[in-house]
């Protein structure tokens, strides 16, 4: 895995210049964390939900059948899941987006006055598909290689094809979700306990540290370029909170 410091908007836009150069239109995708240090695993495998996730899930299933009159049908796990994903419940899936000024607003949105580096991950999601034996196409998350994947969310005991076990994939959102849209999303969904960073090679796999001392100059690059609150989520509230923060300073 190749790091690299970057210290401004330009020298993230000359690493992102270089990676085109080598993989031209393939979609490359970036994924913000606050810490450099932190693993590229989804939420629901740390912490103390580690061997919850069969409750977990369903608990969510059965409450929002209960409250909510338009959801998915049962066996729908993509949609189950990226309904999961939106409202902060702890998944296998792992948020990434096409854009790098998206990635750069999650590295950067808290703790800037933190001593900690923060960190862009680079993915090239064909290349970790083929890896992973699904060839250089990245699906769809209800493309049934993925339903396979997400099945043992869902049920516990449950005999899924062997090419699907252990695995690791990339896919792209498909729900009608504003939020989702406006960020660009898409997943990699981990039927697996082995970290991204721990299989990708040097091709694959990319990580852009933000030095602490920079984090919130380019917090306020990315702000100038419209990376805003209200942007990332576009929503009344978030709409409320620039307000405010417009006004206030």
């Amino acid at each position: 895995m190749v790091e690299v410091k970057i210290k401004s908007i330009d020298d993230l836009i000359e690493e992102i210049r270089k990676l085109k150069s080598i993989y031209g239109k393939q979609p490359i995708w970036y994924r913000g964390q606050e810490k450099s240090e932190w693993h590229l695993e989804p939420s629901i495998q740390r912490g103390k939900l580690y061997q919850k996730e069969n409750y977990v899930t369903n608990d969510f299933y059965i409450y929002v059948k209960q409250i909510e009159n338009d959801t998915p049908s049962k066996n729908n796990y993509a949609a189950w899941m990226s309904l999961m994903q939106h409202y902060g419940l702890p998944t296998r899936i792992l948020d990434w987006s096409s854009s790098p000024l998206i990635a750069c607003y999650f590295a950067l949105e808290k703790n800037r006055d933190e001593s900690d580096d923060a960190c862009i991950w680079v993915l090239i999601p064909r290349r970790i598909n083929v890896k992973e034996g699904f060839g250089e196409y990245v699906y769809p998350i209800d493309a049934y290689a993925v339903q396979q994947m997400l099945t043992t969310a869902f049920k516990k005991n449950v005999v899924i094809e062997p090419q699907f076990v252990d695995k690791i994939i990339a896919c792209h959102s498909v729900e009608k979700n504003i939020r989702m849209y406006s960020q660009q999303s898409s997943f990699t969904v981990h039927n697996s306990y082995r970290k991204l960073e721990d299989i990708c090679d040097s091709e694959t796999l990319f990580k852009f540290i933000i030095p602490c001392g920079c984090k919130e100059r380019m917090y306020e690059s990315i702000n100038i370029l419209g990376i805003s609150t209200s942007y990332v989520y576009p929503d009344m509230e978030h709409v409320s909170q620039d307000i405010i923060k417009k006004y206030s300073e």
